[in-house]
């Protein structure tokens, strides 16, 4: 299928127009800051404060001729409900490709480029939400696998990368701040209203896979579990210079749409057309009278349009994964997916 073969191994260079090239002369950092931020990509209206550190960010790194570094905490496994679990699918090479296009403007004019870096928080998902380590090894092994076969179509000055943080620290000692962070997380919710508590529990739901005999306490205990390791893991003895270092920008997808995103990272869809996370989320092809649309469902949209998708199988050897024998296909004028 010609249009999976482009997303797979063509970049598409961006072409800088007359008028971009006489303001890259002027200002070389606005022009990459207003890349940067461009609408088409963000899902969430920008703070003065996220403007403003992604705009010294931007020219700190300029001014030192470093890559941009781009920083994605991500979950590092796939979700549960999905077929595909607990590998890859197609909603990992679409948001790649969606990011490629994002950062494509910078490429083609700064020289020393961009990295973009995705960090596995998958440490924490036995404990918190009872995902097994062999599915969650599973997982960042066909992620990791992935990133370095789509390297190889990228251009010299842009590359992904994937770092699992249970790599770089040690696992029992983050672990065990995290158990000593509970009995204060309990107290905290203890004092919260019934609709607070509800917010607070709409993520875990989802999340969480229940075992035999497990019911509302799990949940409960996965979000405390939750805010726990989002102040453990901001410790530099558990983060090393992730959360130090004064060049790094921070996007987010969807945790940048809740109430956690304190700091208010840059928002970005997981697609033109998606805003569902990667590993959460199922990749499909919407295709309408203008080609096909890069999709990630989530649970709730899959099971409403599984009866209309049309399976289409798919041979490129170069990406050896199960997932990726067949794409799923929805005609548009079949289905409103939104």
């Amino acid at each position: 299928m010609q249009y999976l073969k482009k997303i797979l191994f063509d970049f598409e260079p961006y072409i800088v127009s007359p008028k971009e090239k006489r303001i890259i002369e002027n200002n070389l950092k606005e022009f990459i800051n207003q890349k940067i931020l461009r609408k088409k990509f963000r899902k969430q209206k920008l703070v003065s404060t996220t403007i403003n550190s992604i705009s010294n960010k931007i020219e700190l790194s300029v001014k030192r001729e470093k890559p941009l570094h781009f920083l994605i905490f991500f979950g590092g496994y796939k979700h549960f409900w999905n077929p595909s679990a607990p590998e890859i699918d197609w909603a990992e090479i679409f948001n790649l490709n969606f990011l490629s296009e994002w950062v494509a403007p910078v490429i083609a004019v700064y020289k020393p480029g961009v990295v973009i870096e995705f960090v596995s928080e998958d440490w924490i998902m036995e404990r918190m939400d009872n995902y097994s380590s062999q599915d969650l090894e599973k997982y960042c092994q066909s992620f990791s696998k992935l990133i370095n076969i789509f390297n190889k179509h990228l251009p010299e000055n842009f590359k992904f990368k994937f770092t699992r943080l249970v790599d770089k620290f040690d696992k029992d000692k983050m672990l065990k701040a995290v158990e000593e962070k509970l009995p204060e997380g309990y107290e905290r919710w203890k004092n919260l209203s019934e609709v607070e508590k509800e917010i607070e529990l709409k993520r875990s739901s989802r999340s969480v896979i229940l075992r035999i005999g497990e019911g509302i306490d799990k949940i409960i205990e996965s979000r405390i579990v939750e805010l726990a390791y989002y102040e453990i893991e901001a410790l530099v003895e558990f983060s090393g210079d992730y959360f130090s270092v004064d060049d790094y920008i921070y996007i987010s997808f969807s945790f940048g749409l809740s109430l956690d995103n304190i700091d208010h990272w840059l928002v970005l869809g997981s697609t033109c057309a998606s805003t569902v996370d990667f590993w959460v989320g199922r990749g499909i092809l919407e295709e309408n009278k203008n080609g096909f649309v890069n999709r990630i469902v989530s649970r709730e949209q899959y099971t409403k349009l599984k009866n209309f998708l049309e399976n289409k199988e798919v041979d490129f050897k170069e990406y050896p994964f199960k997932n990726l024998k067949k794409i799923e296909i929805i005609k548009g004028e079949d289905y409103d997916i939104n």
